[in-house]
C-alpha cells in the first residue's frame, strides 16, 4: 500500500468517524421539531445545533446560523437572523417543565458591551420529552461565535449552504 493510499484511508476514516451521530432516535426527532419552530423575519435562516450528554441528561442548544454576504460592497460581511418562536409549540414538546426561562446577558470582555457580541440573549426550558428523557433546551439569539456561517448570499440574491 503507498503512502496516497494509507493518507485517503485514514480520511476517509476521519470522516466516518466524525459523522457518527449518537444522540438516540428520539433526541433526533425532538431536535428536528424544535428547530422547525424558528420562523426567520427578514431572510432565509439555517438551524444548527449541538447535542451534548451529561449526568443530568440532554443539554440542546439550538439557534439559526449567520449569513456571510459574497460580493459587492457588503462582502465578508456577517448577518445574523431575525426570527421569533412559538414558546406554546416548543412548550408542547415537552410532557412535563421543570424549568422556562429567558436570560439577556451582556458581555463585559468586549468592553464597550454594545453590538451583536456583547448582548447575548436565550430561552432556557428545562423538561421531560414524551418517549424519551430529561432535556435542558437553550434557543440562542445569536449561534456561539466558534460557529461559521451557515449561507452565503451572492449579489445576484442566490442563497448557497456553506459546507
Amino acid at each position: 500500500m503507498s503512502i496516497e493510499e494509507l493518507l485517503e484511508r485514514m480520511e476517509q476514516y476521519r470522516l466516518r468517524r466524525e459523522q457518527r451521530d449518537y444522540r438516540p432516535e428520539w433526541l433526533r426527532r425532538f431536535v428536528e421539531g424544535a428547530a422547525l419552530l424558528f420562523e426567520p423575519l427578514i431572510t432565509v435562516g439555517r438551524a444548527g445545533y449541538d447535542c451534548q450528554l451529561d449526568e443530568r441528561g440532554w443539554l440542546v442548544s439550538l439557534y439559526l446560523g449567520t449569513t456571510e454576504i459574497v460580493g459587492g460592497p457588503r462582502d465578508g460581511q456577517v448577518d445574523h437572523v431575525s426570527f421569533c418562536l412559538d414558546l406554546l409549540r416548543l412548550q408542547a414538546m415537552f410532557s412535563t417543565l421543570t424549568r422556562l426561562e429567558w436570560y439577556s446577558v451582556a458581555s463585559q470582555c468586549d468592553g464597550a458591551g454594545t453590538g451583536s457580541r456583547g448582548l447575548r440573549s436565550l430561552v432556557s426550558v428545562h423538561g421531560e420529552v414524551a418517549g424519551g428523557g430529561m432535556v435542558r433546551l437553550e434557543i440562542l439569539g445569536v449561534p456561539p461565535e466558534i460557529i461559521r456561517p451557515g449561507l452565503h448570499l451572492r449579489t445576484d440574491g442566490v442563497f448557497y449552504e456553506t459546507h
